[in-house]
């Protein structure tokens, strides 16, 4: 199949650098490699990662497995979510009672909006 063909139909100034491209890297045989040319030999680089991220994660159950004893008969989850929840609490309150006295920035903040909204018009 000609390419000149094939590209016909698209304006030039679409195809110009497309064009050179194609060109340029014509005569590379990994470039476009056609359906009966020979595929390229894929390196070790892969199973040097396969390999590597293995270990990785044998490495990180055997320290699961070592420190899961000692979670299970010492666990924390219950305490922490009820003490973060008791923060959170504590922090709730306190910010509702800053932001309720009467000259604070959050009720002058909203007057003025409620105000420029439904207070008195001005002429």
């Amino acid at each position: 199949m000609d390419k000149k063909k094939l590209l016909k139909s698209s304006p030039e100034e679409d195809l110009k650098g497309f064009e050179e491209f194609i060109d340029h890297h014509s005569s590379d045989p990994n470039f476009l490699p056609r359906g009966n040319a020979p595929k390229k030999e894929v390196g070790f680089e892969h199973f040097t990662f396969i390999t590597n991220d293995s270990t990785r994660l044998m490495k990180l159950k055997d320290l699961l497995m070592d420190n899961l004893p000692f979670a299970s008969q010492h666990e924390q989850g219950e305490n922490l979510i009820k003490a973060q929840q008791e923060e959170i609490a504590l922090l709730k309150k306190n910010i509702f009672e800053i932001c309720n006295k009467p000259q604070s920035p959050y009720r002058k903040s909203m007057r003025e909006i409620f105000d420029s909204f439904f207070g008195p018009t001005q002429s």
